[in-house]
């Protein structure tokens, strides 16, 4: 049987890798965290978003290659705070039309014999949800996202979830805004009861 590989989605400040922790835990499975911090291109990417978009971006690229291919070699379940589809959603938003064509090609090519996850969570929430969890981890690179960024985020995620749903994939889309799944076991055993159909597998007490 195919392991479990899942993979939690959605724009910045949604709740991600708080919900691949918790589900890991659940599941006892590993958890693959994504590389934010390590970017040296980070703080004048949000800066200057059009003058170092590339450079971050294939940064991005190139360290969730090699984090995917390392994954091979696991056999257990995996939750990961990512996908590596990612990349395209954000590039996208930031690059030019002559750019995100060679970004790309290069990304087809990097993930073409990658193992990719068999289910996709897609967490969304409202503007203001976001912008509030954003300002409260405080993450000093982020005071500059401006709305129309996010909105663009929440606008291509969603094309994403339903270009996969409409292919009969794995997934499911979940509205995080009243919730507080960190805070609340309430919340957080909501969330699992929708996701179980997908993941079924025994839950680790």
């Amino acid at each position: 049987m195919k392991k479990q590989f899942i993979a939690v989605e959605g724009p910045i400040g949604v709740g991600k890798s708080s919900l691949a922790h918790k589900l890991s835990q659940t599941y006892n499975y590993y958890e693959e965290k994504e590389i934010v911090n390590e970017n040296p291109f980070l703080s004048d990417f949000y800066e200057d978003i059009s003058k170092w978009s590339f450079q971050t971006e294939m940064f991005f690229l190139c360290n969730r290659y090699k984090q995917f291919q390392d994954l091979v070699s696991n056999e257990s379940g995996i939750v990961s705070d990512y996908h590596i589809y990612k990349n395209k959603i954000f590039a996208h938003n930031t690059l030019t039309s002559a750019e995100y064509s060679k970004f790309s090609r290069i990304y087809d090519i990097l993930t073409e014999d990658l193992e990719m996850p068999n289910i996709i969570i897609f967490l969304d929430a409202e503007l203001e949800t976001l912008k509030d969890r954003i300002a409260q981890r405080n993450r000093s690179f982020e005071h500059q996202i401006e709305d129309d960024y996010l909105l663009n985020l929440k606008r291509d995620y969603n094309a994403y979830y339903n270009s996969l749903k409409a292919d009969g994939e794995r997934v499911i889309r979940i509205d995080t805004t009243r919730l507080d799944f960190v805070k609340h076991n309430d919340d957080y055993n909501y969330i699992l009861e929708l996701v179980k159909p997908l993941i079924g597998g025994q839950m680790h007490e």
